[in-house]
C-alpha cells in the first residue's frame, strides 16, 4: 500500500512561537537549521508573511537540505528501521546533481523540530537513518509508477511530465526508455510567468511573490486591493500559449513516426496534468493518434514510482546478499526497511511511503 505526503515546497525563516496553530505534523512543520528556524510547505503558506522557494535547488543548497529533511521526518520510521530511499532529479540537472544528492542524503539524520504546533513539546529530535539511496531520473520514475503501481502499463507508452520547473517527456518500452526520445525543457512556471505579465498590464500586484501566483494561477482566480478577480480566462490563454510554444515544438522534433508506431497510449503526470486546459491541447493534437490519459493524482506520480523502485530494489537486495560482504554492512540486507520514494519539486514536496497490509 502506498501513502504519500504532499506540501508545497516553500519555507520561511521565521522567530514566532507557534503553539497549537495545526492538526497534524504534516501541516505543522517548523525545523530547526543551524540554530534558526524554518516553517515550511503547509504552516509556511498559513503563517508566513512571505514563503517563498527555489527553483531546481541543487543539494548542496539550504533549501534542498531543509525540504530534504522535512520529507524524511514525515516517514517516522520506527525503531531500528532503515530507509531505502530513491529520489531523482530532471533529466537536465540528473547527472549534475546525482553524486551529491547521494552525499547529502545517506547515513542517519537528527532532525531538529517543534511539535508544540501540532501540540507537541516545543524541542524534539528524530533520528531517520537512510541506509540506501538511489537516485535516478525523474521522468524513469514516472513510468516506473505507470509500470509497477496500480496501472499496470504492459505495453509500450510516451510519458510526459509537467512539472513547474520542467516539462519531460520520452517513449517507454517494455526494455526500457528510449534515450533519443527524451525531451526536456521550461515547464509550468513559464506559464505562471505570461499570467504575471498579463495581469500586471491591470493589477498592482503588490509585490506578490512567485509562490503566491502560482497559488492564484491554480485557484483560478487572485485577490487584489481586497477584491477577488477570476482569471481563468488569461490562465486559459498562457497555458495554451505555452503549449503551442514550448511543449508542442519539443515533441514534434522528440517523437518520431516510428514511436508513434510502437505506441497507444499517452500519459501525463506531474502537476501539469491537473489543468484541464492543458490537457485539452494534447488531447486536440494527439488524440486521433494516441490514448491520452491521466495519470491518477498526477502531482504524486514520480514520487510514488521512486517508492515502487525502493520496494523493488531492497527486496531483492534481501533476497541476494553477497557472500563476500563485510559483517558491519550486512544490517542493511537484514534490518526491516522502509520503502521511500521523495520527490522534491519546484511547487510541491512529495513523500511516499510503502507499507505492507495497510
Amino acid at each position: 500500500m502506498l501513502k504519500s505526503y504532499n506540501f508545497p515546497s516553500v519555507y520561511e525563516a521565521t522567530n514566532q512561537e507557534l503553539s497549537n496553530v495545526a492538526e497534524n505534523i504534516l501541516d505543522g512543520i517548523k525545523i530547526n537549521i543551524d540554530d534558526t528556524d524554518y516553517i515550511v510547505g503547509n504552516l509556511a503558506l498559513v503563517e508566513g508573511y512571505s514563503p517563498h522557494k527555489n527553483i531546481n535547488a541543487a543539494p548542496t543548497d539550504e533549501e534542498y537540505k531543509l525540504l530534504s529533511k522535512a520529507g524524511l521526518l514525515l516517514t517516522q520510521p520506527k525503531g531500528e528501521e532503515e530507509i531505502y530511499l530513491t529520489t531523482g532529479f530532471p533529466f537536465a540537472t540528473y547527472m549534475l546533481y546525482r553524486d551529491k544528492a547521494l552525499e547529502t542524503l545517506q547515513g542517519r539524520h537528527i532532525i531538529n523540530y517543534d511539535a508544540s504546533t501540532f501540540g507537541g513539546p516545543t524541542n524534539t529530535k528524530r533520528e531517520v537513518n537512510v541506509g540506501k539511496v538511489e537516485v535516478i531520473p525523474e521522468i524513469l520514475g514516472c513510468t516506473i509508477a505507470i509500470r509497477e503501481g496500480q496501472l499496470q502499463e504492459k505495453e509500450n507508452f510516451f510519458t510526459v511530465s509537467l512539472g513547474y520547473g520542467t516539462c519531460e517527456a520520452v517513449v517507454s518500452t517494455r526494455a526500457g526508455i528510449i534515450n533519443r526520445s527524451a525531451v526536456s525543457t521550461h515547464g509550468i512556471r513559464h506559464a505562471v510567468n505570461l499570467l504575471a505579465n498579463e495581469l500586471a498590464k491591470n493589477f498592482y500586484l503588490n509585490l506578490k511573490t512567485e509562490h503566491q501566483i502560482d497559488v492564484a494561477f491554480q485557484q483560478g482566480s487572485i485577490t487584489v486591493n481586497r477584491v477577488k478577480q477570476n482569471i481563468l480566462d488569461i490562465r486559459e490563454k498562457v497555458l495554451r500559449m505555452y503549449y503551442q510554444e514550448i511543449i508542442a515544438p519539443n515533441l514534434r522534433r522528440a517523437f518520431i513516426d516510428d514511436d508513434f508506431n510502437k505506441c497507444t497510449k499517452m500519459y501525463l503526470v506531474g502537476g501539469g496534468a491537473l489543468y484541464t486546459e492543458l490537457v485539452d491541447c494534447f488531447k486536440e493534437e494527439f488524440g486521433d493518434v494516441v490514448e491520452v490519459i491521466v495519470y491518477p493524482e498526477p502531482e504524486k506520480c514520480a514520487s510514488q514510482g521512486y517508492c515502487l523502485n525502493s520496494k523493488i530494489k531492497a527486496g531483492a537486495a534481501r533476497n541476494n546478499i553477497p557472500s563476500n560482504i563485510e559483517a558491519e554492512e550486512i544490517k542493511i540486507f537484514r534490518n526491516p526497511q522502509l520503502a521511500v520514494g521523495m520527490d522534491i519539486g519546484n511547487a510541491n514536496t512529495c513523500i511516499t511511503i510503502y507499507k505492507d497490509g495497510e
